[in-house]
């Protein structure tokens, strides 16, 4: 047998989706066919079909990653004055990422619901064979600003768009890097603001000391997530001043 026949043969006799298809037909056809048999048959089939899917999945996602260019960051957050955070709209992802979806064969969609005191935002990357991925994360409601909740779960979500969509593309955004705990962040109100002021005049404490250990220039501009452990780290400190006879 020449080296020619040799490759041909090999190439009938690899199992390919189409050709496993012929078997599975030409089985069917049979009335004297084991139906155990032909439930075999057609699970292998599902699984070669799924696995080529896959396959083709990861191909063209390599092929996109190729075309998807860098996203510049096109808005700020500030607070008090001071930009704390910048961001890529997701209206700037979606104009430029869509085309270059389209293209490669690649479908988004997102999906939300309520988780207690979070909201649960997934996004589904799917494929035109039928292959897809899901990424879910969890997200506090956001409540800065005078947002009522009908804002702020629609504030939550649109964050949750965007962070999910950049992960899901293996985007890389343009611009200044921000701090992982500043693209979340969330201001003190100002009454809390107020509260941590007071405590830190009754009780004499180091102010630079403090807000470093809560990584913020002044008291307005630090977290709301900070809160707790300030009042609480003032208060026991008020606590023991107190006790001191």
């Amino acid at each position: 047998m020449t080296e020619e026949s040799k490759n041909e043969l090999i190439e009938v006799n690899t199992p390919t989706t189409a050709n496993f298809l012929a078997v599975i037909s030409k089985a069917a056809l049979d009335p004297n066919v084991d139906v155990q048999k032909m439930h075999g048959l057609l699970d292998v089939q599902e699984r070669m079909m799924n696995k080529q899917a896959e396959i083709n999945f990861n191909s063209d996602f390599a092929k996109l990653q190729q075309d998807l260019p860098r996203i510049t960051k096109d808005a700020k957050i500030t607070h008090s004055g001071r930009v704390i955070s910048t961001y890529a709209t997701y209206e700037t992802i979606d104009s430029t990422i869509r085309p270059l979806l389209i293209k490669h064969g690649f479908g988004l969609r997102f999906n939300s619901q309520p988780n207690g005191n979070t909201i649960l935002i997934s996004a589904t990357l799917s494929h035109r064979d039928g292959h897809s991925i899901v990424d879910t994360i969890p997200l506090s409601l956001e409540t800065s600003g005078a947002k009522n909740n009908v804002q702020g779960v629609g504030s939550t979500i649109a964050y949750g768009k965007r962070y999910l969509v950049g992960m899901l593309l293996n985007l890389v955004f343009e611009g200044e890097d921000d701090d992982g705990a500043k693209a979340c962040f969330v201001a003190m109100s100002d009454e809390q603001a107020e509260r941590i002021k007071d405590l830190l005049r009754e009780t004499g404490a180091d102010v630079e000391k403090f807000l470093a250990h809560f990584q913020a220039k002044s008291v307005d501009e630090m977290d709301a997530r900070s809160y707790n452990e300030a009042y609480n780290t003032l208060q026991t400190k008020k606590a023991r001043m107190g006790a001191k006879p």
